[in-house]
């Protein structure tokens, strides 16, 4: 079998002239340095030099062996540093989902462009799914990370010792109303008066920890909403509303997705907020991650900008 040994080795007499020269060079005792030499002749079946007492000479094989190993010990040393580049988590692949609605915000968005700034060679992959769907590929090792909200108080069961968190921003919660409505031109003092408008909401088997949320803050209000229709994303929420099907109660970062034909609102009884984190399996030994959470601790937080419609 050839190794990389011996192709250093022939490169070696090819590069001095002589397995004497090269021997002295390689610091190999002159008899072994043959004896590598003939292996790989046998090997390869065929004569790679022309040996006199003027030294050695490359055959026509040996010239093609000569470019041929120059181009795979380049390729092994190119290969032994992407090896240690990616073990030092400076290049390598980062996979992280996202939920939909948070991938505008401006500490997400700045944060990925500062840490590809900063890092280069490490490539960035990020997958929309909301946050149970992140959680499960999490947890199966189909992505490093995600960003994602999913928590609520009464029911604050975060996996402690399976799952890390950073948080990364915090959000309020808006009244999506239809812009031309009437309930635009006059917002109700009250959630209670909404009690009978329709209301535009998530399946509960799409997002059970935010329909839990979203339920919480309404009964916290005196609120039991109309659910008349529902949309399995943020998008297809706010594109109802501006149909003019119903109000919408939808988190602060819709502003930067929000159609025209809506106005967010904020209400003095829509008190609750919820942290999006970015969550990792504690165990995650992937040193781009490593990377990018210290970069994710280390970065100045950024203004929050004002999202009022």
């Amino acid at each position: 079998m050839i190794e990389f040994r011996h192709l250093r080795y022939f490169l070696g007499v090819v590069e001095h002239g002589s397995v004497a020269e090269a021997a002295r060079r390689l610091h190999i005792a002159q008899p072994a340095l043959s004896r590598q030499i003939k292996d790989l002749e046998e090997e390869m079946g065929a004569l790679l030099f022309d040996r006199s007492v003027r030294g050695a000479t490359l055959t026509a094989a040996g010239q093609q062996l000569a470019i041929d190993a120059r181009r795979m010990l380049g390729e092994l040393q190119e290969t032994r540093q992407r090896v240690a580049r990616v073990a030092e988590g400076v290049e390598g692949n980062l996979r992280m989902g996202i939920t939909p609605n948070f991938g505008w915000h401006p500490r997400i968005l700045g944060s990925l462009r500062s840490f590809h700034q900063a890092e280069p060679r490490i490539a960035m992959s990020l997958e929309p799914g909301l946050s149970a769907r992140q959680l499960e590929r999490i947890r199966e090792g189909e992505l490093d990370a995600g960003f994602l909200a999913w928590r609520y108080p009464p029911n604050d069961q975060f996996l402690a010792g399976e799952f890390n968190e950073i948080e990364v921003f915090e959000c309020r919660l808006k009244l999506a109303l239809p812009r031309d409505s009437r309930l635009a031109r006059q917002v109700p003092v009250h959630l209670l008066a909404l009690r009978e408008e329709p209301a535009i909401w998530f399946p509960t088997e799409v997002a059970p920890g935010y329909d839990q949320f979203l339920n919480y803050q309404c009964q916290t209000a005196g609120l039991v909403p109309r659910k008349a229709q529902l949309a399995s994303d943020v998008l297809s929420i706010l594109g109802l509303v501006a149909a003019g099907v119903g109000y919408a109660i939808v988190s602060d970062v819709s502003a930067y997705t929000c159609p025209e034909g809506v106005v967010l609102v904020d209400h003095p009884e829509l008190t609750m907020r919820h942290p999006v984190s970015f969550v990792y399996r504690a165990d995650n030994g992937n040193p781009t991650l490593g990377r990018y959470i210290a970069h994710l601790e280390g970065a100045q937080p950024l203004p929050m900008t004002d999202t009022t419609g």
